[in-house]
């Protein structure tokens, strides 16, 4: 009802003042403001970072293939290299001196029956003709090896790898092989080729069991650029050419990160390592569409983000314009500051993520040289006991070559496991490494029946790896050649080993009370010179012979790693060791 006055007339209702309806049109602007100031750094920095996000996973999604390309070529090439060492071995069998054809059959032949890797073995002369092969034993009827490689290791003294496609002539196996080539040298000349087969399937094989994530692509590609590996559909690509798009980038280059298209018309992001002992690319690949998705949607979120940010700014600025300038100005520093703060957030949080990555860097790094050194110390010992197995039918005179090359690989040997226990990995204490090759030695000769002593007087030093490898088959050969000539028939006595450090400068000193040295009791120039001198030279060291008569070796090295300029070449008759 309307209220009444005294005079009887209804009142009117009171209606609000402009200066009321100003105030609250005033206070909701000011409230509109605050929200849409707030919205548009909200908006710019969601927009940023979800950019930044899609550019932090791709590149540590090219990191990862970097990676796995890199760890999958030094697999392939490790299982190269011990059939290549395996190679080597069989190419010093003494059965290929005369040659003995039928002996070294019966060896190759065990050894094809124990390694399953490998498809065959065969005896070739520098022009390519078979003399033999374990698959065709016996048979007259074996064709040519038509290989570059078989003439490049005949040429150079040195071991080569080349791949031949199923069903190319002379190798006798239906299956894609690839063909491991190593000199048999004697007297400084090749006499012959060893080739031995290896499976192809066998890659395969190894690439499957490297491979931890279904959807990356590992693919292993020869150096004709045909694929040897496919952990994808083998069986529709293995032995086909690799398409352009990946050939073109990988040509000439050891490593790089492109994106190409596969075989099967696939879109990937792709990584590559060439090998340096076989020319092989290991390929890594993964799927890019995800990300190109993920981009795109990207993209649209920021033009959006853009577009809203404008129209904000916008309705914000002529609000500002018309109402609060000063309030405007004031509530833009204050984001700006907040910005700023949460910037600074950011950058202290990456650089402490960024200091945990290299930590934890440096750690993998240190366990995996680590693992490299236990896996040549075992691939090492594979040799010795590949050496035992060839000298195993053998009588002491023809064994002891064998036995001489299980002692100086055990010496390497010997210091991998020194450096796999060092705390720096670069170095090894080779007063330790001087004890326990002394029992060893000693052992192997049987120095307490024979009555010999050895004594040892070192210091403690450190020696780098680049010395300490050839330094160990210098003290090896030395200490072995006082055990078989020193003390000849029941005569007992006392080797004297000393290491000692002065000025940066180490120096190893090897002597006996045996019978003494004497140049002219040694004809020719033995194995045992050959690599003392020459190991020595690498070094930068010297070596200082004993005079007529005494034994006394001594050897002065530098203790921070071989000299640059090498020790002079040639032959000195006058530097002899009995070996």
């Amino acid at each position: 009802m309307r209220a009444t006055t005294a005079t009887g007339r209804s009142a009117r209702p009171v209606e609000p003042s402009y200066a009321e309806q100003a105030s609250r049109w005033r206070t909701l602007y000011f409230f509109a403001a605050a929200v849409l100031a707030a919205l548009i750094p909200i908006i710019l920095f969601a927009g940023l970072w979800l950019r930044s996000e899609l550019r932090d996973s791709q590149r540590d999604l090219e990191d990862f293939l970097t990676s796995r390309a890199a760890a999958l070529s030094q697999t392939v090439d490790a299982e190269v290299q011990r059939g290549i060492t395996a190679l080597q071995a069989m190419a010093a069998l003494p059965s290929l001196d005369q040659p003995n054809l039928p002996e070294f059959q019966a060896q190759a032949t065990h050894m094809v029956a124990a390694i399953p890797q490998w498809a065959f073995v065969s005896l070739v002369d520098s022009q390519g003709r078979q003399l033999l092969n374990t698959m065709r034993p016996g048979s007259d009827d074996l064709r040519d090896i038509g290989s570059d490689a078989i003439r490049r290791a005949a040429e150079t003294k040195g071991s080569c790898v080349s791949t031949r496609a199923a069903g190319e002539s002379g190798t006798a196996y239906d299956g894609q092989v690839v063909l491991i080539c190593a000199p048999v040298i004697r007297d400084g000349e090749s006499r012959g080729v060893l080739v031995a087969g290896i499976k192809a399937q066998s890659l395969q094989q190894l690439l499957l069991r490297q491979r931890e994530d279904e959807r990356l692509l590992s693919v292993i590609i020869d150096e004709r650029g045909r694929i040897l590996a496919r952990s994808r559909a083998p069986e529709h690509f293995i032995g086909r050419d690799a398409n352009e798009d990946l050939r073109g980038p990988t040509a000439g280059q050891s490593f790089g990160l492109f994106t190409a298209s596969t075989l099967d018309g696939q879109d990937v992001i792709t990584s590559f390592q060439r090998s340096p002992l076989t020319g092989w690319l290991s390929v890594m690949a993964a799927d890019r569409g995800h990300f190109d998705q993920i981009s795109s949607q990207s993209r649209w979120a920021m033009v959006t983000t853009g577009i809203l940010s404008l129209i904000i700014a916008s309705v914000l600025g002529i609000f500002v314009f018309y109402n609060v300038m000063e309030r405007r100005v004031s509530e833009e520093r204050l984001a700006a500051s907040r910005a700023l703060g949460e910037l600074d957030a950011r950058l202290l949080a990456t650089t402490q993520e960024s200091l945990a990555e290299q930590r934890k860097a440096a750690s993998e790094r240190e366990v995996l040289l680590r693992e490299i050194y236990h896996r040549v110390k075992n691939n090492l010992q594979i040799v010795q006991s590949l050496l035992r197995l060839g000298s195993r039918n053998l009588n002491d005179e023809q064994r002891e070559p064998f036995e001489s090359a299980v002692r100086r690989i055990g010496a390497m040997a010997r210091v991998h496991t020194l450096l796999y226990n060092s705390p720096d990995l670069a170095s090894i204490d080779f007063k330790e490494y001087l004890e326990g090759l002394i029992r060893e030695i000693a052992d192997a000769f049987a120095g307490d029946e024979r009555g010999i002593v050895t004594e040892l007087e070192a210091d403690t030093m450190r020696v780098p790896l680049d010395t300490a490898v050839p330094l160990a088959f210098v003290a090896a050969e030395l200490m072995t050649n006082a055990y078989k000539h020193a003390f000849p028939g029941d005569r007992r006595g006392i080797i004297t080993v000393a290491a000692t450090r002065k000025d940066g400068q180490g120096t190893l000193t090897i002597a006996d009370n045996g019978v003494g040295f004497s140049a002219e009791a040694i004809p020719g120039r033995p194995l045992g010179l050959t690599i003392v001198t020459k190991l020595v030279q690498q070094i930068g060291g010297t070596f200082e012979q004993p005079e007529a008569g005494q034994a006394v070796f001594r050897i002065t090295f530098p203790l921070e790693g071989p000299a640059a300029k090498p020790g002079p070449a040639g032959d000195r008759s006058a530097t002899t060791v009995q070996a």
